[in-house]
């Protein structure tokens, strides 16, 4: 265990809650620090610890690795698993009951599922076979409610054919079985995300983001070796992408629906809300030619093959705006607390980085109206959004006390935590 924390009133603004402490977790300045993107958990559910990455030291000398933060040890850190090198490691996971993570690892021609405890012991749970090429993505996205299945997302190609597709290798870590699951070309960027729910009709749904498979001028959106097609891009329909559920076997594919319309384009910013089985999505819509990030609400529904990259033009279906009330919408990357009702998010800063804040916000589900949300300025985080750990990425721990972000105002990213604060 090693204690780096200090106090970052940087981040503290005349218009923070009078309360408001917020600590810089790490400050380690030889490596990047970053927080688990938010399709992945990591919190315990008791909310007092949580897990986070860190990247190789400039010198080499010490390695990337999985850590932990313990906020009731005057937020010391200490390595949970660590490897030699960048490259051999398709990711970490937390298990969603706290009690271990997950570690799967690129060897030789083998993919590696680790199961690793906080004592230091590791087991192999299930091998599976190397995907052909790993140019595409490879890396846990997502654990199961149970904490019985892990997906890692990946490219199904052979690194020859034309149009082939994206999916996932899903990991059973009670029987030590593997199957991979195929989405499609145009699923490159898919953000899979097992449901929250508890419920046996629906633990094993995945929540899925996907494109057009050819763009405009007939091309294939990913090239065979399934690497990210950014140079020579023709301009696309302008509708943005789609988002499906399935089952983790590849069944029982529906859409929910929203994006797919010039006027109201999902970001592909996404998540579950708490163990509910309805989805919340930042959406990017131009009413009168002023851009605004409004959040949307929507469950899926099962639809004819024809339908299920129709969006919100999907018939018989409806969605929720559930920032109606709010003068200007802005959401990009946001999460909720365990319960669904409380979440973080921040403003987008793609383009202008230093306009971007964090705020808090709370769902409410009257009985006279639709849901909605109401929110609370935070703080502003300082971050360059020069790339994705400085972007400030707020992640709600389970009860709501925390919110975890990042930023690289002191250089290069670090890891946050605001606290003492209420939602009104």
């Amino acid at each position: 265990m090693t204690h780096e924390s200090k106090s970052a009133f940087r981040f503290l603004t005349p218009c923070s809650p009078p309360s408001l402490e917020v600590v810089q977790v790490t400050s380690d300045e030889s490596r990047d620090s970053e927080a688990f993107y938010l399709d992945r958990p990591c919190w315990t559910p008791d909310s007092k610890r949580f897990v986070f990455l860190r990247h190789r030291s400039d010198d080499k000398s010490r390695p990337a690795g999985m850590w932990m933060c313990d906020t009731e040890d005057n937020f010391g850190v200490f390595p949970i698993h660590e490897y030699s090198g960048e490259d051999g490691a398709h990711g970490f996971a937390l298990s969603p009951d706290g009690s271990c993570a997950f570690h799967l690892e690129a060897l030789g021609e083998r993919v590696v599922l680790r199961k690793v405890t906080f004592d230091g012991k590791e087991e192999i749970v299930c091998e599976a076979p190397q995907p052909a090429t790993r140019k595409g993505q490879a890396q846990i996205h997502t654990v199961s409610a149970d904490g019985r299945r892990v997906l890692m997302g990946t490219f199904l190609g052979d690194g020859k054919t034309e149009g082939a597709p994206h999916g996932a290798y899903v990991f059973d870590v009670v029987d030590g079985t593997w199957w991979p699951v195929e989405y499609g070309n145009g699923f490159r960027n898919h953000h899979s995300q097992y449901s929250h729910s508890l419920d046996p009709d629906s633990i094993y749904d995945i929540l899925v983001l996907g494109n057009m498979e050819q763009l405009s001028d007939g091309s294939w959106l990913t090239p065979p070796d399934g690497s990210w097609r950014w140079q020579d891009v023709p301009p696309d329909d302008g509708k943005g992408c789609f988002h499906n559920v399935l089952k983790d076997d590849g069944s029982d594919w529906r859409a929910v629906p929203v994006g797919r319309d010039e006027s109201m384009v999902s970001g592909g910013h996404c998540t579950w809300r708490g163990r509910e089985g309805s989805v919340i999505f930042s959406m990017y819509e131009n009413p009168k030619g002023e851009w605004c990030a409004p959040l949307h609400e929507a469950s899926p529904v099962r639809v004819s093959a024809d339908e299920l990259q129709l969006g919100r033009h999907i018939s018989d279906s409806s969605y929720v705006d559930l920032t109606r009330n709010l003068l200007r919408p802005d959401s990009c990357h946001f999460g909720f607390d365990g319960t669904g009702k409380h979440f973080a998010s921040d403003v987008n800063g793609y383009t202008y980085a230093h306009f971007s804040f964090v705020y808090v916000g709370t769902y409410h589900s009257p009985a006279d109206q639709e849901p909605y949300v109401t929110i609370r300025f935070l703080l502003h985080p300082c971050a360059s959004w020069k790339s994705q750990p400085a972007h400030p990425h707020p992640c709600l721990s389970p009860d709501g006390r925390f919110v975890l972000f990042q930023s690289d105002f002191s250089g290069r990213p670090q890891i946050n935590l605001a606290f003492n604060f209420d939602y009104s």
